[in-house]
């Protein structure tokens, strides 16, 4: 079919070509293809775009300098996720400074919790133009390095003069990403933040800032968030998923103060026990969140505990009651039965 020459700036170009074919010639042409290779278990399968949108301060940064330097350091888990894939790695560093990034690079290396393979390269680019103005250098680190993964951090910054609630340039992002995603054969992952005021709601796919497209446009998303029960505690959760099933629950991991290497600690937790749903003020958003709760098969004793109310009021708020005309015959039913019989 037709070939289509994408022009993503004034200097770089990407070809795209359409296809039109039955569903079972694709289902002949697709029987040797097997399932994803793994570059952090079920959250970044390969030549992916994956959306990680999480509030500020969590440490993501932190996180994608570790996946990167697991991937390359040919670890075959990390976090309790299986890593299949190994290659170079690529962190394009669009928030901290240089020295930061040495500082930190230096204290991980120095408290490794496993060796490093020296066959592979986790590398940092760093700069303060945006990603269009970066694409014609970016295009030939790509081609030597050959990278498996690259993490783009952080959105906003990669893409300084782009209005990010605009459906209409956000759109154009997400294409710009796809097409950089698809033409590196690596998977690209990009960092964002949340919306404000979402620190005691269940992590989503429509918590990050801006338009919903980037969460449409993408493989996948999956989030990072602090638990209220420790301040070096975090909620690994993935939401949507292309490939994989959605997890109903969270990884609690914790983060070394002293090492500032992320640990694991469980691999399900209930992530509404940790962030503080039991201060939500708005009453509907409350029996919102129990209900969500039930139907993940927890008890009204959980229910209540998880919101701090007791277990009446909960029973309350999910006890569907009867139609009022149901009640009027219900109660006429009852007259009926307890009404003397005649002498």
């Amino acid at each position: 079919m037709a070939i289509s020459l994408h022009k993503l700036t004034e200097e770089v170009t990407f070809q795209s070509g359409t296809s039109l074919k039955s569903i079972r010639r694709l289902a002949q042409e697709g029987k040797d293809l097997k399932d994803p290779l793994l570059l952090f278990g079920h959250y970044i399968p390969e030549k992916c775009l994956i959306h990680f949108p999480s509030p500020r301060g969590v440490g993501k940064s932190w996180f994608c300098m570790q996946i990167c330097i697991a991937v390359a350091g040919e670890w075959r888990e990390f976090l309790g996720e299986k890593i299949t894939l190994h290659g170079n790695t690529l962190y394009i560093n669009n928030e901290l400074s240089e020295t930061v990034i040495q500082r930190r690079s230096k204290r991980l290396l120095e408290s490794l919790p496993q060796e490093v393979s020296k066959n592979f390269k986790a590398m940092v680019f760093t700069s303060r133009n945006s990603l269009a103005a970066d694409l014609p250098i970016l295009v030939q680190i790509l081609d030597k390095l050959n990278p498996v993964l690259v993490v783009i951090d952080n959105l906003r910054m990669a893409f300084t003069g782009t209005d990010t609630n605009n459906n209409k340039e956000i759109t154009k992002l997400m294409f710009m990403l796809l097409a950089f995603c698809e033409s590196s054969k690596a998977s690209v992952v990009i960092t964002d933040h949340f919306r404000k005021h979402t620190s005691s709601l269940l992590s989503e796919s429509d918590l990050q800032t801006g338009s919903g497209i980037k969460t449409d446009l993408s493989d996948g998303d999956f989030f990072l968030r602090k638990s209220l029960r420790d301040k070096n505690l975090r909620l690994l959760k993935r939401g949507k998923s292309r490939h994989f099933e959605e997890d109903d629950f969270a990884k609690l991991i914790k983060l070394d103060s002293q090492t500032l290497w992320f640990e694991l600690l469980e691999e399900q937790v209930n992530e509404a026990e940790h962030i503080g749903i039991k201060f939500l003020r708005d009453k509907e958003e409350q029996k919102d969140v129990a209900s969500s709760l039930k139907e993940q098969g927890h008890s009204y004793e959980d229910i209540a505990r998880i919101l701090g109310k007791g277990k009446t009021t909960i029973h309350r708020w999910l006890h569907k009651e009867e139609p009022p005309e149901d009640k009027a015959s219900q109660k006429a039913s009852n007259d009926t039965e307890n009404k003397s019989p005649p002498k």
